[in-house]
């Protein structure tokens, strides 16, 4: 499916903040102040780790035209898209494909969660400054 820039920079970031939390589960405050607290290289390295889990099933995902809402996808949608993922991916054993895939289409589905509702492009109104 095709996000734009911003849905996906939201979903990243949101899937890392939950292997973040995974990998970090002791903590004191909110997931955005410890989230901040990190250096940038570990925002990186945990963006780029979200990202290399995510996006290839997001991409996977079949066409929904969406207008104030987040697009809505069946479990079997993101089962098929993460298998499809995991498939890119190459050889694995049955049994770590499995794990992979489920994990994948959770993490997609928690990152669909958090993007921001679409607006209908034909309704931007621009000011007449710009």
């Amino acid at each position: 499916m095709k996000f734009t820039e911003r849905e996906m920079t939201v979903a990243v970031k949101a899937v890392a903040q939950q292997l973040m939390l995974a990998t970090r589960p002791l903590g004191r405050g909110s997931v955005d102040a410890r989230w901040d607290r990190l250096a940038p290289i570990e925002r990186y390295e945990k963006l780029s780790a979200a990202g290399d889990l995510v996006l290839p099933v997001l991409l996977a995902l079949p066409e929904r035209p969406t207008v104030g809402a987040t697009p809505a996808f069946t479990a079997e949608e993101y089962d098929a898209a993460a298998g499809e993922a995991a498939d890119a991916r190459g050889e694995q054993t049955p049994k770590a494909r499995k794990r992979l895939v489920a994990v994948t289409a959770r993490l997609a589905r928690a990152a669909v969660a958090a993007m921001p509702v679409r607006q209908d492009p034909d309704a931007l109104i621009v000011p007449d400054h710009l």
